[in-house]
């Protein structure tokens, strides 16, 4: 079922700048999707080209090293 919602022309904007190939529900339902602290420092480290598994290979590397030396 759907709806019918009024925006202002500039959210309307912004969402079809975010918009790209997904539908305005995809956008919003992302939008407002409630996310722990873990998960927004995950996708904002993706942004930066920051490889996870290259994270948990440091992590791994550094409990080694920590345990030698410590």
């Amino acid at each position: 079922m759907s709806k019918l919602i009024n925006v202002s022309d500039d959210v309307y904007e912004k969402l079809s700048e975010l918009k790209g190939k997904d539908s305005y529900t995809a956008v919003i339902k992302r939008l407002i999707e409630k996310k722990t602290n873990k998960e927004r420092i995950l996708e904002f480290a993706g942004k930066g080209g920051i490889n996870v598994d290259e994270i948990k290979e440091i992590k791994k590397g550094w409990k080694k090293w920590s345990e030698k030396y410590v």
